[in-house]
């Protein structure tokens, strides 16, 4: 029934119904990985925040339902398309993207979120990598926040996103897209009292590759994650946290696995500009023997994670974060990842701003060179300007370079890639 022939007394109905429209457009947040240390970390951090409103409802505000929206269009020059060490391949990439978030404040307290962001790209000299289904970006989710007395909250969420960008994976060499999905359907229980924070949550994970290629790689996951923390000040507090999940391949080639994890952490307010936050335990992953795979290696050796934000000035902020830990391998049972990323904002005035970000990972995978196993270091990084046109609409400009090294031949590579975009807020 379309909205406008809703009746007027039915209130209600109308909310519903201007709600959908955000339904409609797509579904969208960020989508859970394999669960590991740095996912546990983030995820119970996610989960202490106040749940407080961003939305302005700018685009479409209907009773209590805000609606925030906008488009953006990226027009991307990349030499090495397919991550090739020779028999290089350039192309120009169109990439269309539109995002819509979306808010329904059900009660006082109680309060469903919807977000959104579809993109789709368009290669002009290699038309079949062009996307065959719309692509799905982190940050999209479907989110009902629950209070439950003064004590207790409960977010029960779905969380999705597609992509079929190669760069994204380390030990990915010659590849010029690798399609797949992510989706995490769970209950996160957020619990709080005078002194002590209490995170427990529940994941089913869903991997799946859109292309026969990477079928091997399809995957079920049921994934618990917890933490405790204790609020010793109110610049530090200090804590425990875990996870298991049991992983479950689709296909008969990986082998299936259960993981587990178990470490302490520490997050301190160093002033009002500067944040750290410190983790470090065990991770263990054990694989039987059901898939055709010959690595026979599991891993059973320590991870660590240090965060650190600061604003130096007001138009100056930057972040750093260092760490190890295992990950789902591709191809082998797991890869060690030890990595250090850092970022940084200058906000020169209200016109321009520029961004800096640079990263180094060297990626082990377990299983021996007879077995395809790489060990591969990689580091790049990229910086951009934003010309802010309008109180709406800007413009960018950014370069972005990657550099592989790998123990195996034919599968190191560089890519330049230089983009122009252009969005704007409704």
């Amino acid at each position: 029934m379309p909205c406008s022939s809703i009746p007027n007394h039915s209130q209600f109905f109308k909310t519903l119904c201007a709600f959908s429209l955000a339904c409609l457009a797509g579904i969208g947040a960020h989508a859970q990985e394999s669960i590991r240390p740095s996912a546990i970390s983030s995820l119970a951090a996610d989960a202490r925040q106040d749940q407080l409103s961003k939305l302005r409802g700018d685009f479409m505000r209907f009773g209590p339902v805000k609606v925030d929206a906008s488009a953006q269009m990226e027009l991307e020059l990349n030499d090495n398309v397919g991550l090739s060490e020779f028999n290089r391949q350039d192309d120009l990439i169109f990439r269309p993207r539109v995002n819509m978030d979306s808010e329904w404040q059900v009660t006082r307290l109680n309060t469903i979120r919807l977000g959104l962001s579809l993109g789709y790209a368009k290669y002009l000299n290699n038309p079949h990598l062009d996307t065959q289904t719309l692509l799905i970006d982190p940050g999209t989710q479907f989110a009902f926040d629950i209070f439950i007395g003064e004590h207790l909250r409960l977010n029960i969420h779905d969380r999705i996103t597609i992509a079929q960008n190669p760069i994204d994976e380390a030990t990915l060499s010659n590849v010029q897209r690798f399609a797949r999905l992510q989706n995490a359907a769970g209950l996160t229980a957020f619990i709080r009292y005078p002194e002590w924070d209490f995170v427990i949550g529940y994941d089913h994970f869903i991997y799946h590759t859109l292309s026969s290629e990477f079928n091997y790689l399809d995957r079920s996951e049921e994934q618990i994650f917890a933490s405790a923390r204790r609020r010793v000040s109110d610049a530090l507090g200090i804590g425990i946290e875990g996870s298991a999940a049991l992983v479950n391949y689709s296909d008969r080639v990986s082998n299936d696995a259960t993981t587990w994890t178990a470490g302490a952490f520490a997050d301190a307010t160093l002033s009002q500009y500067t944040k750290l936050r410190l983790s470090a335990g065990y991770q263990s992953m054990t694989f039987d023997h059901s898939g055709t795979s010959t690595d026979r290696s599991n891993f059973a050796s320590w991870y660590a994670n240090l965060s650190a934000a600061q604003r130096i000035t007001q138009y100056l902020s930057h972040t750093l974060s260092v760490g190890r830990e295992a990950r789902l391998g591709l191809g082998v049972n797991f890869t060690d990842y030890v990595f250090a990323r850092y970022s940084a904002i200058w906000r020169m005035n209200d016109i321009m701003t520029w961004n800096f970000d640079a990263f180094i990972e060297d990626a082990r995978d377990s299983g021996a060179v007879a077995t395809s196993a790489e060990h591969a270091f990689r580091w790049g990084g990229g910086a951009g300007l934003t010309f802010r046109i309008s109180s709406r609409t800007s413009l960018g400009l950014r370069y972005n370079y990657v550099d592989k090294d790998s123990n195996l031949p034919l599968r190191s590579y560089t890519q330049n890639s230089g983009i122009l975009s252009i969005s704007h807020q409704f």
